[in-house]
């Protein structure tokens, strides 16, 4: 064991040499006492020192630079001896072992493995997968009670019986486990019985993992950098989830990297409309400063990432309570409630994903990357619908949700709106097109705030009572209003409720006939022109009605005219328009900027000139907005 170090990193030589010379320094020593050479004895105390000094530092710079693997860091992320046998175990189940092979194996000494079950026959039983699984769970179950039955034997239980078979090959593998003692063997074995754990492969798993990774890795490395965090760390999601955004964990975490819910509002936007921690990217940015935070109180990073999955606060108490920060220690020894086999191997699994994905050629080989997800981004300032975004920018519906995982279900269907600020990712290329249909949008369907009501609680109200009242559910409610548990509300309390676009009155999608008045509105009347200068007043007829559609003004008319009231005309009546349009005051023309609209194409069509128009609006430049208004001159 001691030249365990020297061996792995192939410097074995340098031990050798260094022992030989550390002899010969003993003999120069030696010489100048007995045979009282006039060399000072200082002298050779220091040579001696120096030649220690090699055989202890030669094999630890050794192996300091040549380390556990090239893709890992040691000076960041030390690999401790002790935690080498989890390591290699867990390299095995991500590239070794598949989901057909079940290891039956200890739970804190993972270099002990009992049997490895096969169940890939049960792939061509023709069984369905309810009998598959039952039948695999049976095999299993029987491997691990024949596994525990053997150890009761061997630790002097009397009642316990186990085949011979299973005795002779379990003392065998144990050898260097149990101790030489009987006494030492008898107690390991009697707790070695409760440590027999099961484990499935993750071959595939890791297989489909570094495919899907491609999309997403760049920028995880992104937001990581931005951090400051090293670029190892982006390996993390292998171990929380194999890059499975819609993972979901029997303790609420959630995404790719399993977040839980608590957690994920100190660093995500989590409501009734989004949920950061279903898209990889936006949860990568919501890590990096969860992590950040982590190391900021333990100052290493194999602490900092196992607070990830157990809690800083316990990584805290146990550097503490050991005193050290190695993490072989901790692993070994910290005992407590909530830190079970999960958390003491997280760090394992970590360093092992990051050593199989860097050798992933040799234990894939064929499996590639998938290319970079590629999209550009668009922020709306007001809350806005998906489906008008959708709609007028004719961007497929669904490639929008495949692009943004964290819009809830009721975005998709156009009961609640897009927040204003939220990064909508659009397909590449078509940020132009999103940008003019959000122009397009009429002002009254760009909120400043979500379609939500608000509700006071009043005393003896439930949350269940308040959603049947407004026609929800309570956990959207609880979403809505970030409240862990439905019955934690008190009296005076506001509530947002979600309301769906049925409930509220609000359209959920503007028809077909809108959005095609919204492109091609009717283009701007030309004011009529008046027989003799003059109008006559037919039934039906408005002084407003009058002056739009000869363009001048109500006022002017009602001057020239010599009205007492524009709300006094009579059918038959002969209005004067001479002296409306010879005054000078003629109504403006106004007209509406669209996509594709220029300077020079709005004056052909009124003709005008683009200068003129630039003088009568005022213009600091050429450059035009959709849905701005302009005067024609």
């Amino acid at each position: 064991m001691i030249l365990e170090p020297w061996l792995q990193s192939g410097q074995y030589i340098f031990g050798l040499l260094s022992l030989l010379l550390f002899h010969f320094s003993l003999v120069v020593l030696s010489l100048v006492t007995r045979l009282r050479f006039r060399i000072p004895l200082g002298l050779a105390l220091i040579v001696l020192t120096a030649t220690t000094g090699l055989l202890v530092g030669v094999p630890q710079v050794a192996f300091a630079q040549g380390g556990y693997h090239p893709a890992v860091n040691e000076q960041i992320f030390p690999v401790p001896v002790s935690l080498r046998p989890a390591i290699a175990f867990w390299r095995d189940i991500f590239a070794k072992h598949d989901a057909h092979h079940v290891v039956i194996h200890d739970e804190r000494e993972l270099d002990l493995v009992y049997d490895v079950v096969d169940v890939s026959d049960l792939v061509l039983s023709g069984l369905s997968d309810v009998a598959q699984a039952r039948e695999r769970t049976r095999r299993v179950k029987e491997v691990l009670e024949r596994t525990r039955a053997a150890l009761r034997v061997l630790s002097g239980d009397r009642r316990a019986k186990a085949a011979q078979e299973d005795l002779d090959r379990i003392k065998e593998l144990t050898l260097a486990h149990a101790g030489e003692s009987s006494g030492a063997q008898a107690n390991w074995y009697r707790s070695a019985r409760e440590r027999v754990r099961s484990q499935s492969g993750l071959r595939e798993d890791f297989a489909n993992a570094i495919q899907i990774s491609g999309m997403f890795m760049p920028g995880i490395e992104e937001a990581l950098a931005a951090e400051g965090l090293p670029v190892e760390i982006s390996r993390l999601p292998f171990v929380e989830s194999m890059f499975n955004y819609k993972a979901r964990s029997k303790v609420g975490a959630s995404g790719a990297w399993q977040f839980t819910r608590s957690t994920g509002r100190l660093y995500l936007r989590i409501d009734s409309a989004v949920d950061e921690r279903s898209d990889v990217l936006l949860a990568a940015h919501g890590a990096a400063k969860y992590l950040r935070a982590n190391y900021r109180r333990v100052e290493s990073w194999p602490l900092a990432l196992t607070g990830y999955n157990h809690g800083i606060g316990g990584m805290v108490r146990a550097m503490k309570r050991l005193g050290t920060k190695d993490m072989g220690v901790i692993a070994d020894r910290y005992k407590s409630r909530t830190f079970g086999f999960a958390s003491r191997n997280f760090y394992a699994e970590f360093v092992a994903a990051v050593v199989v994905f860097a050798d992933r050629d040799e234990h894939f080989p064929g499996i590639d990357q998938l290319p970079r997800l590629t999209f550009e981004v668009f922020r709306p300032d007001h809350y806005v619908s998906l489906l008008d975004i959708a709609a007028i920018a004719e961007l497929p519906k669904d490639k929008l949700v495949e692009l943004n995982p964290a819009l809830s279900r009721s975005v998709i269907e156009g009961d609640l709106l897009i927040p204003s600020g939220f990064q909508l990712k659009v397909p590449e290329g078509a940020l132009t097109e999103t940008l003019n249909a959000y122009g397009l949008i009429p002002e009254n369907r760009k909120r400043t705030r979500q379609l939500a009501q608000r509700h006071k609680v009043q005393r003896g109200e439930t949350v269940g009572q308040i959603a049947r009242r407004y026609g929800t559910s309570i956990r959207r409610i609880q979403t809505a209003n970030n409240l862990p548990r439905a019955d934690r509300i008190y009296v005076g309390q506001v509530l947002d409720i979600p309301s769906t676009g049925r409930s509220s009155g609000w359209q959920r999608q503007l028809s077909g006939e809108q959005i095609a008045a919204l492109k091609n509105p009717p283009p701007v009347r030309e004011p009529a022109r008046a027989a003799e200068g003059a109008h006559i007043v037919k039934a039906g007829e408005s002084l407003s009605l009058i002056a739009d559609r000869y363009g001048v003004s109500m006022d002017s008319l009602v001057r020239i005219n010599g009205l007492r009231s524009p709300d006094r005309l009579r059918v038959g009546q002969r209005l004067n328009l001479e002296g409306a349009a010879s005054n000078g005051s003629e109504a403006q023309r106004r007209y509406r900027v669209r996509a594709g609209d220029t300077l020079s194409r709005i004056a052909t069509a009124y003709d005008t000139t683009v200068r003129a128009i630039i003088q009568a609006n005022s213009l600091g430049s050429t450059v035009l907005s959709i849905g701005q208004s302009l005067i024609i001159p």
